[in-house]
């Protein structure tokens, strides 16, 4: 299967955003022939789901790639050789921690040995 055949849930998203939004234009359209007082109103709600539904969409692809750990069009882009820096720094800070995990003799510790061999 080539990927311009696979169903992604961007995919379903995609198409599923344009036939909401052309059944909206076509409905607004039928109702402002045929009722004329309610197309104003009409029209106002199909220019706010013309401006919504798009943002609703992304935001739905955005919570799917959080969930799955998936790349998707609203997936923040990622810069080259940032994963090497982000690997590097994360084990940075596991050395920090493993470190700090070793006790470290005190000056006390030290007076009380002295104190002890002498």
């Amino acid at each position: 299967m080539s990927n311009k055949d696979k169903w992604t849930p961007k995919r379903i998203c995609a198409i599923l955003v344009i036939a909401f939004l052309i059944m909206i234009y076509l409905g607004t359209l039928i109702a402002a022939i045929f009722m004329p007082e309610t197309g104003g109103r009409l029209f106002a709600i199909c220019l706010f789901a013309t401006v919504i539904v798009p943002i609703v969409a992304y935001i739905y692809i955005w919570i799917y790639t959080q969930a799955t750990g998936k790349r998707t069009i609203a997936s923040v882009p990622e810069i080259p050789g940032e994963s090497e820096a982000r690997k590097a720094k994360e084990e940075r800070e596991s050395l920090k921690d493993s470190v700090s995990e070793i006790p470290s003799e005190t000056s006390e510790d030290t007076a009380k040995e002295d104190s002890v061999r002498s």
